[in-house]
């Protein structure tokens, strides 16, 4: 009989969460998800808690909440964002979500659209080609969690060196961290980010906290910013101020940054350099 790893439990939980996110809308049952994990029903929701530390009903309930204020920041209405985000009535959503952000929808959806408008930025429109990336999940305040995934996913880069000869961290690799959560309508010690290295060496297999999934391709409002991490949240108001604006449609896919400085430990906090993607709709 296979002894089964530590690793192939990550790889079973973050297989079944990457799905959970591209999939939300959908009817996700535990004997399906359990089936994907290659683990039984009974077994896997266990085995989920604890490597996530959350239950995966909840799980996918904060997936779900969470993917809806874009949807409703895009101006739908609160029955399609119901019906959009895997709930059987607007009722239920509106109750859910109350329960989770402290408002209903609707009274998010006004103070969107009631938010003024001062730019003083000029993003553009790009179109971003899809890339496979190696990535590290933690959770937790942005410029905690940011620091601590790096961490992780940097001393897999530097084993892969020492120990295989395998250069991840080669002059075209690309870095990459995906907030997935507002941290203005996400408990803080919820909110998920994702760093993220491209690479070229497809004999790198990820293990253990490490995953493996695509940078979704597509158009994106871009904007470089320079300048300090402390900045960029208020850069992303602004980039919401020029959405609403401009009457762009946000598309369901996570926005992302992309970190041109090779090592920000040794970059002087002014001369940093992050690209930050929106996606929107075509």
């Amino acid at each position: 009989m296979k002894k089964t790893t530590k690793d192939d439990y990550y790889q079973s939980v973050y297989r079944v969460i990457h799905y959970i996110e591209n999939h939300y809308a959908d009817e996700l049952g535990l004997d399906d998800l359990a089936k994907l994990s290659g683990f039984s029903k009974y077994h896997f929701h266990r085995i989920f808690l604890s490597i996530t530390g959350e239950n995966l009903n909840a799980f996918i309930r904060k997936v779900r909440l969470s993917k809806s204020t874009g949807k409703l920041a895009n101006g739908l209405s609160v029955t399609e964002v119901a019906m959009q985000s895997g709930y059987e009535t607007p009722a239920s959503f509106a109750k859910a979500f109350k329960e989770r952000f402290g408002f209903s929808p609707r009274e998010f959806s006004k103070s969107i659209r009631n938010k003024g408008s001062k730019m003083s930025i000029e993003p553009k429109i790009v179109y971003f080609e899809p890339i496979e990336v190696l990535y590290v999940r933690k959770k937790g305040d942005y410029m905690v969690s940011a620091g601590e995934a790096w961490e992780v996913l940097m001393s897999f880069a530097y084993k892969q060196k020492i120990k295989y000869k395998k250069n991840l961290m080669g002059k075209d690799a690309q870095m990459f961290g995906i907030g997935h959560d507002c941290p203005e309508t996400t408990p803080i010690e919820d909110l998920r980010y994702d760093a993220c290295i491209s690479y070229d060496d497809k004999t790198v297999k990820p293990e253990a906290e490490i995953g493996l999934k695509s940078i979704e391709g597509g158009k994106y409002l871009f904007y470089l910013h320079k300048g300090a991490y402390e900045g960029l949240k208020g850069v992303y108001s602004e980039l919401m101020d020029y959405i609403i604006e401009h009457e762009l449609t946000m598309a369901d896919r996570p926005t992302f940054e992309k970190y041109l400085n090779r090592d920000p430990r040794r970059t002087k906090p002014e001369n940093l350099k992050t690209e930050i993607y929106i996606p929107i709709e075509e």
